[in-house]
């Protein structure tokens, strides 16, 4: 039996990272070759990955929601196989089986690549990642011919030296901070919804004074929750959205639509030091209101502590500003979620209180009128909540 390392694999040309979503096998696990084990999100979709072994998980090296090069370590696996058998096509190389040092070699000490055939492929590729011909044969094949995946390897262990944390710079003018787990994975999401999506926005006005009735009444009934006019307003979204269904639905890809048959909520929920996470409702428009209340509140209590709950499966996502005083605003749409709603702080016209609500909406799923439509719903089931919530 061998112990091997299982790598991120090369899933597309010039894709330089990935998020891993999820693991889908534990320590432990008995694993079949080409048995799905983990789920990862790249710039183009999200993947559930293969494994390239048949054998034992030993050990995940990674935590859920990290971003990793493309051929860093993922995982350790003991396979009988791995010695006699070549990895999948689309897998990047295993680690050798024999003894190793335990961190990557420094890519400048590489043995040069003497005698091995570099194909034509393998040195546009390089190429076109600013590698030179001189470095191009200082790097280690896994074969007889150097393939763009040993590039990939070796790249991955540059930046992976270059990663290491630096002493702290010393100076009066400014501090050098890493970023935190949290925003990176975030700033993850929104590089490659930037790459992915085709947004559209559209805006309208809505009655908050029924909301504001709501929390109003509530509290003088000592009801058993005690709502915020946010829970009000977000409720009200989840009723609204079943009667609409491509905003409980995710594109797969460019030509799948994944229809659910309840929609998954997200909540932005702010931390300290301006960092964004997601709270998620699963089905929401399940829930009676006082269970939607409890259930949202205890996921933005996690969101609050830092769990970052966005998944694959979240499709609308709820941005509120009314405690900053910000009356309009232009979300941003993340992907996976297909659509985002805006709602900002109350102002005063003509005796009403009123808040603006925007819509980002992803134009490759939904056009304008259906946007239209859903807000229409939503600014007429916000308007209703009173008769929608409060026994009569």
């Amino acid at each position: 039996m061998a112990i091997v390392e299982v790598l991120v694999p090369q899933m597309g040309e010039g894709l330089q990272e990935v998020r891993v979503l999820r693991f889908l096998k534990q320590p432990g696990d008995t694993i079949a070759r080409d048995e799905h084990i983990y789920e990862m999100e790249t710039d183009k979709a999200v993947l559930e990955v293969e494994s390239p072994y048949d054998g034992q998980l030993i050990e995940w090296l990674v935590s859920e929601g990290d971003i990793l090069a493309i051929g860093a370590p993922i995982a350790k696996m003991e396979s009988a196989t791995a010695e006699v058998s070549a990895p999948a096509a689309h897998h990047a190389p295993a680690a050798p089986t024999s003894p190793a040092p335990s961190a990557p070699a420094s890519p400048s000490a590489a043995t040069p690549a003497s005698g091995v055939l570099i194909p034509p492929r393998t040195r546009a590729h390089a190429r076109s990642l600013g590698i030179s011909e001189e470095e191009l044969r200082m790097i280690p094949a896994s074969s007889s011919k150097l393939l763009p995946e040993d590039v990939d390897k070796y790249v991955a262990a540059k930046q992976a030296s270059a990663a290491q944390p630096a002493a702290a710079a010393v100076s009066d003018k400014y501090t050098d901070t890493p970023m935190s787990s949290q925003q990176r994975a975030f700033a993850y999401r929104v590089k490659r919804s930037s790459q992915l999506v085709v947004p559209g926005t559209i805006q309208c006005p809505v009655r908050w004074s029924v909301p504001q009735n709501v929390v109003n009444t509530l509290r003088a009934q000592n009801a058993e929750v005690q709502p915020s006019e946010f829970q009000v307003f977000a409720y009200s979204v989840a009723q609204a959205v079943k009667h609409h269904a491509k905003f409980r639905s995710t594109l797969l890809g460019e030509e799948t639509i994944r229809e659910y048959h309840h929609v998954n909520l997200g909540i932005a929920v702010a931390r300290p030091g301006d960092e964004l996470v997601t709270a998620l409702v699963p089905e929401a428009d399940s829930y009676d209101f006082f269970t939607f209340v409890r259930t949202a509140q205890s996921q933005i209590r996690k969101a609050r502590e830092g769990q970052d709950q966005a998944d694959a499966s979240m499709q609308l996502l709820l941005t509120y500003m009314g405690a900053y005083g910000i009356t309009s605003a232009v979300p941003v749409l993340v992907a996976p979620a297909v659509a985002v709603l805006f709602a900002g702080a109350t102002y005063e016209q003509n005796g009403e209180t009123w808040a603006n609500l925007a819509l980002t909406f992803d134009h490759r799923l939904i056009n304008g009128v259906g946007a239209a439509e859903f807000l229409k719903r939503i600014v007429e089931t916000i308007e209703s909540a009173d008769k929608l919530i409060l026994k009569p």
